[in-house]
């Protein structure tokens, strides 16, 4: 009779773990099967940027040869290169994320010799990563995790017309977070703002390009291609890794790597 209660016991357990979801690193997709997928960094430093964003919470993941930096919803490919300038003067003025706890964040973040920029509050403080990338930090108790991918502010010259733009390829639906209104892609918000001044592009910069991960890349890109949208990098497809991609640049600068098969990163 134990050994039957046992292997009842036993067996719960089983169903009770193959019935939680495989967690991938990146959120489940729109509607219009679209999630963050990966951004691309150039930095001059490579130990300073791997140290900057392992003391924020990065852990190492990979995808075959691919090394990469995870935070959740979003995973960063770095390399060494010589950007010709930050976020802020480019159409990326900074990158955001999400904290559990804004005072053990910056406390574990001044062990490793990271400072905020002057002007932090008791919920929100500002980074300067290396090579100029701005980085905000903000803070949310309810977050299940210590950090995870909260936005992107892009700085353009119509908002409505990016807004219109990130809808209808992407399915950026817009939200409204307290004062802030974005273009909700699951791990990639976009916060739009109106530019003050023309803005440089961000292919070349230390921000070298958003990514985003979608369901069947190549009718995407087709799709794109169709409708007028000229692409940098034409559909490809690297079987090591089972990861395929195409690369454009939106009609105000940024530049966009879009892939399929980064889900696959856990």
């Amino acid at each position: 009779m134990k050994k039957r209660l046992l292997s009842m016991s036993i067996l719960r357990g089983l169903l009770f773990v193959s019935a939680l979801p495989l967690l991938s690193q990146l959120d489940t997709p729109n509607a219009a099967g679209v999630s963050a997928g990966h951004d691309i960094f150039s930095f001059h430093d490579m130990d300073a940027a791997n140290k900057f964003w392992n003391a924020l919470g990065g852990e190492p993941a990979e995808l075959g040869p691919l090394k990469m930096t995870k935070f959740p919803g979003v995973l960063f490919l770095m390399r060494k290169g010589d950007p010709k300038g930050g976020t802020e003067g480019s159409t990326i003025e900074f990158i955001g994320f999400k904290v559990r706890n804004l005072r053990e964040t910056l406390s574990k973040l001044a062990a490793a010799d990271i400072k905020p920029l002057p002007g932090a509050t008791a919920t929100q403080a500002f980074l300067m990563a290396p090579d100029e990338v701005k980085v905000r930090i903000s803070e949310d108790r309810t977050l299940g995790a210590p950090i995870a991918a909260d936005v992107i502010k892009m700085v353009v010259p119509d908002v409505a017309a990016a807004q219109a733009w990130y809808a209808k390829w992407f399915g950026a639906k817009l939200v409204k977070h307290g004062n802030e209104t974005a273009g909700e892609i699951p791990g990639a918000n976009i916060l739009f703002a109106t530019a003050p001044e023309p803005m440089a592009g961000t292919k070349g910069r230390a921000f070298d390009r958003i990514g985003l991960e979608v369901k069947n890349v190549e009718q995407v890109c087709k799709d794109l291609e169709a409708s007028g949208i000229k692409l940098d990098g034409a559909y490809r497809k690297a079987t090591a890794m089972n990861l395929a991609v195409c690369v454009l640049t939106d009609p105000w600068g940024t530049y966009i790597e879009i892939s399929e098969g980064l889900a696959a990163v856990k």
